[in-house]
């Protein structure tokens, strides 16, 4: 009877302690022991946003203007029906107001992340993610050089899709996709958020169809490409590191040519005319977690700036770091002159920062 008490103690012993190896893992990871601090490179000033938060902008460099995914995120988190848009923001005005970017769009859109393509004729191609009720698309938008507004030309679907989260145009109807997760059960949702396991996959559109083209990451949440396309950068969020792919002539995928580590969850990946890299990280996924259900509760917000050597190792300089009081879950930056941008998953409203330095 000795003996059985002995074994049954040592059993529960070591489940516990496997228990608190597992919490404490989850919680390192999650980023709750970090501490947040205070990084601005000079002053900040918010630019409100009725319609809702901007989770992801890119900038236009030759019209100096920012095109902002904007959805109303905390009212789908309560439970609310909202309907999405993409605004345009111009940069170069004394006057700082957003105004529809979409002569049409569908009618269940509600937009994540995007990109603009330009083509050699001056054809501009936007493509978004839609997470529209009735299922995950890609929405193709088209502009023509004399236009005004984006119209839309297309919507493609895929069983493929299931948790998009950000994309890249290579091409005007050419793509890379970036997942949250690649789970399809619960044992495996509970894998990817518990132990960090890497299952999400990598898609690329060809111009003809959706396929896989790499897959174990660990929840992508930002991807974009250099600016003479022979590189791709994909962020993963909970594996906190950027891939860097190396691109074929043909913009299809080459090799893995390196891995860049952050310490941090990545967010979006913004691509700064002088190619550096700057990225919006979530130093603590747990606050951001009770952020989504409580909005008194800040999530931090960090700006970090990634400049890239031949052998894909990086110069890595925090640019902007808050505890999310001034503002919370930022989850994308943009540099344009001496001046960058981020938006929030749930901010409604842009922050705009000067770079003094």
């Amino acid at each position: 009877m000795k003996n059985v008490l002995k074994t049954l103690a040592i059993l529960i012993g070591a489940t516990l302690l496997i228990l608190m190896i597992v919490v404490m893992s989850f919680l390192i990871r999650g980023g709750a022991f970090e501490e947040t601090a205070s990084i601005s490179p000079g002053q900040c000033q918010p630019i409100d946003i009725e319609e809702g938060s901007a989770e992801d902008l890119q900038i236009d460099w030759k019209s100096s203007t920012a095109f902002l995914s904007v959805l109303d995120r905390r009212g789908i988190v309560e439970g609310r029906s909202v309907k999405g848009s993409i605004l345009a923001m111009p940069l170069n005005s004394e006057k700082v107001e957003a105004s529809k970017a979409l002569f049409s769009q569908p009618e269940d859109f509600r937009p994540h992340g995007l990109s603009i393509f330009v083509a050699d004729n001056g054809t501009q191609t936007l493509i978004v993610i839609n997470h529209a009720i009735a299922g995950e698309r890609i929405e193709i938008f088209e502009k023509q050089e004399s236009q005004h507004l984006f119209h839309h030309v297309e919507t493609i679907t895929s069983p493929l899709l299931r948790e998009p989260n950000d994309l890249v145009a290579v091409g005007p109807r050419q793509f890379y996709v970036a997942n949250d997760s690649g789970a399809t059960n619960g044992l495996e949702q509970a894998a990817e958020m518990i132990f960090g396991w890497g299952m999400s996959p990598l898609f690329y559109f060809d111009g003809a169809g959706l396929r896989v083209v790499d897959t174990g990451l660990k929840s992508s949440g930002g991807i974009n490409v250099s600016l003479d396309y022979t590189e791709l950068y994909v962020g993963e969020t909970s594996g906190e590191s950027i891939r860097v792919y190396r691109l074929e002539q043909d913009r299809s995928l080459g090799e893995l040519a390196g891995t860049i580590n952050l310490q941090a969850g990545v967010d979006n990946i913004d691509v700064a005319l002088n190619g550096d890299l700057w990225i919006a990280n979530h130093t603590n996924t747990l606050a951001l977690v009770q952020h989504f259900g409580d909005s008194d509760s800040p999530a931090p917000t960090q700006i970090q700036r990634l400049q890239l050597s031949a052998d894909s190792s990086a110069s890595i300089t925090t640019i902007y770091e808050n505890d999310g009081t001034e503002f919370s879950a930022g989850s994308v930056g943009a540099k344009f002159g001496d001046e960058f941008l981020i938006g929030s998953i749930t901010e409604r409203k842009l922050l705009r920062c000067q770079m003094n330095n």
